[in-house]
């Protein structure tokens, strides 16, 4: 009699559909994730168990409390690839950012230029939690007129887009990109923000999944993810473009 709910798709088994995650910050001592190379090596060894194959790690970059260039981005990601080699772990190891949209954002882009998605103009940008940056519309008409693409950043957890996501799908229509937090998915940061993601990825408004992970414990919560049967037929029906992700 119930055969049928037996035959309910129960969702992916590990994330093998997504291949890579664009967003995490597994890179030791630079921002609020790993503080260690011990920390980063555990990190990726549960990636591994998770089935994904290539990382990107997005250390933040906001001026007040994590001035991040390309230069110590790119030097902790050298000395992780280092170690991750010695341990025989398999994973492909890049690296971008993830910019904090305040006052510090152009001068910092005209000091330094932008750490994208490898190989691509893809930049991933994030907001503060309480307030939309007022120069927000300025710019994202820059970065696209200079021929990035910009991607924002766990748009779900931005409660000001709650009661009102106009202004979220307004920026998809000028063809900026979604990415939605997996965590957010597991209920890490609460009922209305995994309510919110899960509306946005039934919408047809989300491009790209990432973890987010500062650490071993947020990658444990993904693999608990796995089990969300909601979530996961969500996952299973949606096509995202990380396994695209570096296609040009």
């Amino acid at each position: 009699m119930f055969d049928w709910l037996r035959r309910q798709p129960v969702g992916p088994e590990d994330y093998t559909f997504l291949g890579t995650d664009m967003h995490a910050h597994w890179l030791p001592g630079i921002d609020d994730g790993a503080k260690t190379v011990a920390e980063s090596l555990q990190m990726l060894r549960r990636y591994e168990e998770l089935g994904f194959t290539r990382l990107v790690a997005t250390p933040h970059i906001m001026q007040e409390f994590y001035p991040n260039t390309s230069v110590e981005i790119n030097g902790a990601l050298e000395q992780v690839r280092q170690a991750a080699r010695a341990e025989g772990i398999s994973l492909k190891l890049d690296a971008a950012a993830e910019y904090m949209i305040d006052e510090f954002f152009e001068d910092h882009r005209d000091q330094y230029g932008l750490l994208a998605l490898p190989g691509t103009k893809k930049v991933l940008i994030e907001f503060g939690f309480y307030s939309p940056p007022i120069n927000l519309g300025q710019v994202i008409f820059r970065l696209q007129s200079q021929g990035y693409q910009p991607i924002i950043a766990h748009p779900e957890r931005y409660a000001y887009y709650h009661k009102d996501p106009t202004s979220l799908y307004e920026m998809h229509a000028r063809g900026l990109k979604l990415q939605v937090n997996l965590l957010s998915l597991a209920g890490h940061y609460g009922k209305s923000v995994k309510q919110m993601g899960q509306d946005l990825i039934t919408g047809g408004y989300v491009t790209y999944l990432g973890s987010d992970a500062h650490s071993l414990h947020h990658l444990d919560k993904m693999a608990d993810l796995l089990k969300d049967r909601k979530v996961g037929r969500l996952l299973s029906g949606t096509d995202f473009d990380n396994v695209h992700l570096f296609d040009e």
